[in-house]
């Protein structure tokens, strides 16, 4: 890309599973697709530290961090910005978000038998966000988009860490 972009961002992103060996998934900010909790680095905040933030304040999930999962690139010319992911595997350490996590209220949205298996949450930065935990099956049949596309397959399988490349977006 050719073009000079002044602003860079680091983000930090947690791919959560609970015991069962779901997954936890939000809407995106403007709901039309299924990503992984995760945001911005503030300032002097190391990686890990970040991850366990914003599980906390954008799914109301405390997690323990683990390994690295991958790094991917994004770089957009209509915004002139230069995004660093960089995503971590996470075990939740409970599987309903904690109490008072986003100083919000936190609705839950799931079925009779499991009412946490899905909630609505007020993410610190304004968003209600519907974070789910869906099983491997249930992602690769969703109908909706799933970022990133490879947690539809090979994200789940564990390994090293991976580049997923650099998207030019316009």
């Amino acid at each position: 890309m050719g073009v000079h972009l002044k602003e860079r961002r680091v983000v930090a992103r947690v791919i959560v599973t609970n015991r069962a060996g779901e997954l936890l998934l939000c809407h995106s900010r403007t709901g039309r697709a299924w990503v992984l909790p995760g945001g911005t680095l503030e300032p002097g905040e190391d990686l890990y530290a970040a991850a366990v933030r914003e599980a906390l304040e954008e799914a109301g999930v405390a997690v323990k961090v683990g390994a690295l999962a991958y790094v991917q690139e994004f770089r957009s010319a209509r915004r002139s910005e230069h995004v660093v992911e960089v995503v971590f595997r996470a075990e939740a350490t409970v599987d309903r978000p904690v109490d008072g996590a986003a100083g919000e209220a936190v609705e839950p949205l799931g079925p009779h038998g499991r009412p946490w298996q899905a909630w609505r949450i007020r993410d610190v930065d304004g968003p209600v966000r519907v974070c789910r935990w869906f099983s491997r099956e249930e992602v690769a049949a969703l109908p909706d988009p799933v970022y990133p596309e490879e947690l539809r397959g090979p994200l789940w399988e564990g390994g090293g860490a991976v580049h997923l490349g650099v998207v030019d977006l316009e």
